[in-house]
């Protein structure tokens, strides 16, 4: 049976699409933890070439969602504790300088985004989970691009990716919709009035905050499953 549907279209980046197409497969398990994957199958099902597909998985496991196993493929890898607190570690180093340098540079380059985050609040405070995540990512990844660091921007990229993909799949489900979208506007505050430290700060609680509940949800779903008795019969 085929895991990943094949892919009609051809964008200016097949790749970008191989991987999203990739990576959507991981978030809905149907690629799950330790699945190898090829070059070769993923190729036929998505009805593309190779080169595609290889310079997709290249980016997935420098972005840190699969492992090389030596061959032309690799395994999806498995979340732990540590793994998801290391990405979260990771992205508030990445995003709090980011954060800081805009700050510093008096508040007013930050592109679109005061206008994503409160795009993001009107969604959280009308439950519309698709609208808060688009407007969520636009945020990030508005920032990530108004601090005119290539580096840094590319870097964000992939971090928010990594947190985004495990928290997609660990933990779909969560109630800190409205939480984070205030913070967002915090963050934006801090930042407008030129407040680097402040700017710091308020990313920083902002990330901590969904990297705890992450961190605490996954706990809670290793526990039950360790507890859990299949019924016999």
């Amino acid at each position: 049976m085929s895991i990943l549907k094949p892919i009609a279209s051809r964008p200016a980046s097949l790749t970008e699409m191989v991987q999203d197409a990739i990576r959507d497969a991981i978030v809905s398990r149907r690629l799950s933890p330790g699945d190898r994957i090829t070059e070769a199958a993923l190729a036929k099902q998505l009805e593309v070439s190779k080169t595609p597909v290889r310079e997709a998985l290249l980016k997935l496991e420098y972005i840190g969602l699969i492992e090389s196993d030596g061959g032309r493929g690799g395994r999806i890898i498995t979340p732990s504790l540590e793994s998801i607190r290391a990405a979260y570690q990771v992205r508030i180093g990445l995003e709090t300088q980011g954060a800081r340098i805009l700050a510093e540079s008096d508040g007013r380059r930050t592109g679109d985004a005061r206008a994503h985050a409160e795009a993001c609040l009107r969604a959280a405070e009308v439950d519309d989970r698709s609208g808060f995540r688009e407007y969520d990512r636009k945020f990030h990844m508005s920032l990530a691009e108004a601090t005119g660091n290539p580096l840094l921007e590319r870097l964000i990229h992939d971090a928010f990716d990594l947190t985004w993909t495990l928290r997609d799949r660990e933990v779909p489900v969560t109630d800190d919709s409205l939480n984070c979208a205030h913070q967002h506007i915090d963050v934006m505050v801090a930042i407008e009035a030129s407040q680097p430290d402040q700017a710091d700060n308020a990313m920083r609680r902002h990330i901590e905050n969904v990297q705890d509940l992450v961190l605490t949800t996954f706990s809670e779903q290793l526990a039950n499953a360790r507890n859990f008795t299949p019924a016999i019969g």
